[in-house]
C-alpha cells in the first residue's frame, strides 16, 4: 500500500510541475493578448472535458481533464468564425496587426525561457552541488560492457573524452549516451600513468525486474561504468550477532576490512567468509567519525559460510560540494547552462539522424511527469533544476516552425508580412492538417514508449 501511495504522490507532484510550466506558458499568451485588447474566451490548463471552470469578465478559466498541455482561446483566431461580410473586429485576434499577433504567439515560449533563466540565477546564488573533482573515478565496471572490453578497471580515473576534459558524471553520461555505436576516445589514468582507450558504447538496456517483465531498451549509449559506491549497513544488525556486539549501527559505512578498501558488498562477504572465524578489523565511518571495530564471524549452517549478522546496501560517494555565486558569476553560469539546455534538443536530433541515438531515448508527457515527480521526492532543488531544463526545452520546441506550434504561427505571420497578405485558408488548413496528423501519430508512438518505461519509476 505504501508503494501505491508513493507512486500516486510521484505522479501528482509531476503533474503539478508540468501544469505549472503550461500555466506560465499560456499566461504569457494571455497577458500579451489582453495587452493588445484581444478578447480571450477561455484560459485552460489541460485539454478535453472541463472539470473546473470559473468565469471572470469575458474569460472562462478552466482546468480540463487531459493534463498534458493547455490553451488560450481568443476571439477571431479561426477565420471560419469571422463574418465574411464584416471581417474581423478590433477584439478579434485576426483583427490585429502582424506585429501584435506575432507578439502574442511569441509570448508563451518567451515566458518559459525567461522563467528558466531567472530560476537558474536564483539557484546559483542560493548554491548548488557541484563536483569536487571533474575527473571520473571509476568504482565498478560491468563484465559485458564496452569499458571492460577496452580494458578499463575499477580505480581508473577518466580525465578526458574525445580530447576534452571531463566535467563530471552527468556531462559524461550525456556524451556517451549520444554516441551509441560510435568510437569514443577516453584519456584514462592508472597509477599516475595516462592511457588512451577507445570504447564503442552499446545500447543501455535495463534488465527485466522479474520473469514476467521484458528488458527496457533506453535507446542511448552506455559503456558499463559506475561511480564509486559506499557499502553501508542497510538494516540494524541481527540481535546477538558479532556486528551488534561490536557496536555496528544501521547506516554505518564499511570502509575497510583488515586494511582492504571496500567498494562492493561481495568483497565484505569474501573477506568475512575467508576469515574462517578469525578476528577481522573493520574500519567504519559514522558521520564525521572513523571507528575501528574488531569482529569475529560465526559459521551459519543455513548459508554455509561465516557471517557477522548485517545486511548491506549501496550509497554513492558524495563527491560534490555546495557552490554559491555572486550575481555576476550566477548570471555568467546561467548563460552557459541556458545555452547548453537550449541546444540539447538539437544535439539529440543530430545524433538521431546519425544513428547514435535511437527513438527509444525520447520521452513524452508520461515519462516527463514521472521523472519530475520522482526527482521532486528526492530533493526540491534538483526538481527546480529539472524544471528549468524542461521549461527551456518547452519554450524552444514551441518556437520551432512546425505548423501547429507557436513557431508555426510565427512562420505563417512571417510569410504574411513578406507577401503583404496571408496564405490562403485552404493552404494553411492543408499544412496544419498534415502537421497535426504527424504530431498525433508521433505523440501516440512516444506515449507507447513511455508506458514501456513506466516500470523504471514505479516502486
Amino acid at each position: 500500500m505504501s508503494n501505491i501511495l508513493s507512486n500516486i504522490l510521484m505522479f501528482a507532484l509531476g503533474l503539478v510541475g508540468l501544469s505549472f510550466l503550461v500555466f506560465i506558458h499560456e499566461l504569457g499568451h494571455f497577458l500579451v493578448a489582453k495587452y493588445n485588447k484581444v478578447r480571450v474566451k477561455t484560459f485552460s490548463i489541460g485539454f478535453g472535458k472541463k472539470l473546473f471552470r470559473y468565469r471572470l469578465g469575458e474569460t472562462e478559466y478552466c482546468i480540463s481533464a487531459i493534463p498534458f498541455g493547455g490553451y488560450v482561446a481568443m476571439a477571431g483566431e479561426n477565420p471560419d468564425s469571422i463574418d465574411k461580410d464584416e471581417g474581423p473586429t478590433q477584439e478579434d485576434f485576426l483583427g490585429k496587426s502582424v506585429g501584435a499577433r506575432a507578439a502574442i504567439a511569441f509570448a508563451g515560449p518567451f515566458v518559459n525561457i525567461i522563467f528558466a533563466f531567472f530560476l537558474l540565477i536564483v539557484l546559483y546564488m542560493v548554491g548548488v552541488q557541484e563536483p569536487d573533482n571533474k575527473s571520473l573515478i571509476i568504482g565498478f565496471v560491468t563484465d559485458d560492457g564496452a569499458a571492460a572490453e577496452a580494458g578499463i578497471v575499477p580505480g581508473d580515473t577518466i580525465t578526458a573524452i574525445d580530447g576534452k576534459p571531463t566535467q563530471g558524471w552527468d556531462d559524461f553520461r550525456e556524451q556517451i549516451g549520444v554516441s551509441l555505436g560510435a568510437k569514443v576516445q577516453l584519456e584514462v589514468h592508472r597509477g599516475g600513468e595516462p592511457l588512451m582507450v577507445t570504447v564503442v558504447p552499446k545500447e543501455f538496456i535495463v534488465p527485466a525486474a522479474d520473469s514476467l517483465s521484458n528488458p527496457i531498451n533506453m535507446g542511448i549509449g552506455d559503456i558499463g561504468i559506475y561511480p564509486r559506491n559506499r557499502v553501508i549497513v542497510r538494516l540494524p544488525p541481527v540481535a546477538g550477532s558479532a556486528a551488534e556486539r561490536a557496536g555496528i549501527l544501521q547506516g554505518d559505512t564499511i570502509f575497510e576490512i583488515n586494511g582492504e578498501h571496500i567498494s562492493r558488498y561481495e568483497e565484505v562477504v569474501r573477506i568475512i567468509d575467508g576469515s574462517k572465524g578469525a578476528e577481522v578489523r573493520v574500519k567504519v565511518i559514522r558521520g564525521s567519525d572513523t571507528l575501528i571495530m574488531p569482529l569475529t564471524a560465526s559459521y551459519n549452517e543455513e548459508y554455509k559460510r561465516y557471517m557477522v549478522g548485517i545486511q548491506m546496501g549501496y550509497v554513492l560517494f558524495s563527491e560534490t560540494h555546495l557552490v554559491r555565486r555572486g550575481p555576476v558569476d550566477a548570471f555568467t553560469k546561467t548563460c552557459a547552462t541556458s545555452w547548453k539546455m537550449t541546444t540539447s534538443i538539437f544535439r539529440y536530433f543530430k545524433r538521431l539522424f546519425q544513428g547514435q541515438v535511437k527513438m527509444d531515448a525520447f520521452s513524452g508527457p508520461v515519462s516527463i511527469v514521472a521523472v519530475m515527480g520522482n526527482v521532486w521526492m528526492k530533493g526540491f532543488q534538483d526538481f527546480l533544476m529539472l524544471l528549468a531544463l524542461i521549461s527551456i526545452n518547452l519554450g524552444v520546441m514551441n518556437l520551432l516552425p512546425l505548423a501547429i506550434t507557436d513557431g508555426g504561427l510565427l512562420m505563417f505571420l512571417g510569410i504574411e508580412k513578406l507577401r503583404g497578405k496571408p496564405l490562403s485558408l485552404k493552404t494553411q488548413t492543408v499544412i496544419q492538417n498534415v502537421a497535426a496528423a504527424f504530431f498525433i501519430s508521433f505523440f501516440v508512438f512516444i506515449t507507447f514508449l513511455d508506458l514501456g518505461k513506466l516500470s523504471l519509476f514505479l516502486k
